[in-house]
């Protein structure tokens, strides 16, 4: 992909609106979109197809290495959550992200560019909902209203995700200031509210998203494969690489447990699996067996939202690729490995997602989740998760009262990822941080649990657990924001 950034000045305030929409070519012709002179030009919105595209333009944004392409998936996110072992060597900034140092320079150039990169794709969001109003009406209603649904629901996305990220320690600090909420397309440096007002303001554009969405094809017919000679009709296919009607309610009980109403979070929860599971099905066993061609290695039937993004193999190979220099590598301590997945090696996630170093003479196992795979026609090739069905089963698992009914939903998982059941008896919270830490590894979700939990011990890098407090868990914000205040 081919992708064109904007100029970002200094701060948030001085962002300038004259952006161009991200030019791509994808193995789906749903995704391809052509470069446009200006973002908020009226004849972007001039027909159908333009409008589309404009959409699209945000989709290829958020996939980029600075969002979800690496830094808020594979990277950056999963290092703060104790995945790996960097060797303290140079380059050093992922030692110091594993020990959580925000104050070297390197490591704040990456969270300024998660930073920028990720309100540029609120803006480019606000600026679409703002202009798709087209008087000229060259869209038929109930088609905007998928986009617009789809528009407010990625505008949520974003802004929890920085919250999750720069924002307090929920649970105890929702009073505190957090982050700015853009809801215009505007230069004007807009207030830092509360945590508490940045989930209000996020369950209201998923409100809105959802009531929009109600006819989202997705409900009627599931994933529909693209056939690549209609670009109209191959826009409403795939629904799972877009923001659907399923993947807004998870964000949703994702946002609400994050409040902590598990009352409203279990009700979300328990509704969609109960509607998606129709549509998402468990990935079979015979996708993950050792040695086959073109395994699905993300699991694909299940993923509720995730983005199209071949370039997610050109950052598998900068960070894990077996042929990497030791002091570049991201992998784990192989004792860690084996004590994440309970030493069972015929956990699907452990035979499909790691692969052996001894070709190159390492003698630990290599993260290969996001291997190119040889059959580029595979509707699976280049998805990247972002929300899958299983996060349901963990939160309504969280949400219950009923200990055996929590069980329940977390078994369900673990049968449909090889592992025997846990007994009555189980720990709950003890289970539910270990399935974490196994389904989500390469997808950003550890580091949030642990925050969310306000958890003061987590399982470190080594062999010991890491001492977690404030100062670990509350990204500062960067100093291009603040210094413009």
């Amino acid at each position: 992909m081919n992708y064109m950034r904007p100029t970002i000045n200094k701060g948030l305030g001085l962002i300038t609106i004259l952006l161009l929409i991200l030019g791509a070519v994808s193995c789906n012709k749903f995704l391809d979109v052509t470069p446009e002179d200006r973002f908020l030009q009226g004849d972007v919105f001039a027909d159908e197809m333009s409008i589309n595209k404009a959409l699209n333009g945000v989709y290829l944004n958020m996939a980029t290495p600075s969002l979800y392409g690496e830094q808020l998936s594979m990277g950056t996110i999963d290092l703060m959550a104790q995945y790996y072992n960097p060797k303290g060597l140079p380059p050093v900034w992922k030692d110091q992200l594993a020990v959580y140092d925000y104050s070297q320079q390197d490591v704040l150039n990456i969270f300024s560019d998660i930073w920028r990169s990720a309100y540029l794709a609120v803006l480019n969001t606000n600026s679409f909902l703002a202009n798709v109003e087209n008087p000229q009406k060259v869209m038929a209603d109930d088609r905007k209203d998928l986009l617009k649904g789809e528009a407010y629901g990625l505008r949520a996305f974003i802004h929890f995700d920085l919250l999750r990220l720069f924002g307090p320690v929920y649970p105890k600090e929702s009073d505190m200031a957090a982050i700015p909420y853009l809801s215009n397309p505007t230069e004007k440096i807009q207030p830092i509210i509360t945590a508490k007002e940045v989930i209000d303001k996020v369950l209201e554009d998923l409100e809105q998203a959802e009531k929009l969405l109600k006819n989202d094809p997705i409900r009627s017919e599931g994933i529909v494969p693209t056939n690549g000679t209609d670009p109209l009709a191959d826009f409403w296919k795939l629904r799972n690489r877009r923001m659907n009607y399923y993947a807004v309610l998870a964000l949703k009980a994702r946002v609400l447990l994050y409040k902590g109403d598990k009352a409203a979070a279990l009700a979300t929860a328990t509704k969609t699996i109960k509607e998606a599971s129709k549509w998402f099905l468990w990935t079979p066993e015979a996708k993950t067996q050792p040695g086959i061609s073109n395994p699905d290695r993300v699991f694909s039937s299940e993923v509720l939202f995730g983005l199209q993004n071949k370039e997610m193999y050109n950052s598998y190979k900068s960070l894990f690729t077996k042929e990497l220099d030791e002091r570049i590598i991201l992998t784990p301590l192989p004792e860690r490995l084996e004590q994440v997945f309970e030493n069972n090696q015929n956990d699907y996630r452990y035979r499909v997602n790691w692969g052996s170093g001894a070709a190159v003479d390492k003698d630990y196992k290599i993260f290969i989740k996001y291997q190119d795979i040889e059959n580029e026609a595979l509707l699976y090739r280049a998805l990247q998760p972002l929300i899958r069905i299983s996060e349901l089963y963990y939160i309504a698992a969280e949400s219950t009262i009923d200990q055996n009914t929590a069980l329940s939903y977390i078994n369900t998982v673990r049968k449909n990822r090889g592992l025997g059941e846990l007994p009555v008896g189980t720990v709950v919270k003890d289970a539910l941080q270990n399935e974490y830490r196994k389904e989500f590894w390469g997808e950003g979700q550890t580091f949030f649990y642990y925050k969310r939990n306000a958890l003061t011990l987590i399982p470190g890098r080594a062999y010991s657990d890491m001492p977690m407090d404030r100062s670990k868990y509350v990204v500062p914000l960067p100093r291009t924001e603040t210094d413009n205040r």
